[in-house]
C-alpha cells in the first residue's frame, strides 16, 4: 500500500468531504510548490526536488483515495449541503464522470509530469525548457 494521509473520522459523507478538502488543498499546494521551485528566492524554502516529488506522490495517492470514496450520486448531496466549494465539485465531477475504461485522469497526468520532471536536466529550469 502506498503512503497517504486520507483518514476520514468515519464513513459519513461529511467526514469524507473534509478529508477530500484537505487532500485537494494539499494537492493545490504541491502544484504551486513545483511552479515556484526553480524561481529565485524559493529554492531553499521548498525542500529538494526529491522532497517535492515524494510529497507529490503521497498527495496524489491521497487525493485518488479521497475521490474514489465518492460516488457520482454523492456529488448532488455534496453540492446541495454545501460540503465542498464550486472548484472542488467541478474537479470531482470531471474525475468521476469520465468513463473508467478510457479515463486519463488529471492525477495520472500529474504523475506523468512528476516522472518527466525526474528526467529533466538539473541545470535547466522546468519552465525554461521551451525557451
Amino acid at each position: 500500500m502506498k503512503a497517504h494521509f486520507y483518514h476520514p473520522i468515519d464513513d459519513s459523507l461529511e467526514a469524507k468531504a473534509r478529508a477530500f478538502k484537505e487532500a485537494y488543498r494539499a494537492w493545490l499546494n504541491i502544484e504551486a510548490s513545483f511552479h515556484y521551485y526553480d524561481q529565485q528566492g524559493w529554492e531553499d524554502r521548498l525542500g529538494s526536488k526529491e522532497d517535492l516529488q515524494n510529497a507529490m506522490e503521497v498527495t496524489t495517492t491521497t487525493l485518488e483515495m479521497a475521490i474514489n470514496s465518492f460516488s457520482i450520486e454523492d456529488l448532488h448531496t455534496l453540492t446541495q449541503e454545501g460540503l465542498i466549494d464550486r472548484n472542488e465539485i467541478d474537479y470531482l465531477e470531471s474525475y468521476l464522470s469520465e468513463d473508467k475504461n478510457t479515463k486519463t485522469s488529471i492525477i495520472e497526468a500529474r504523475k506523468a509530469e512528476v516522472r518527466n520532471l525526474r528526467n529533466v536536466e538539473p541545470s535547466r529550469s522546468y519552465f525554461d525548457k521551451d525557451l
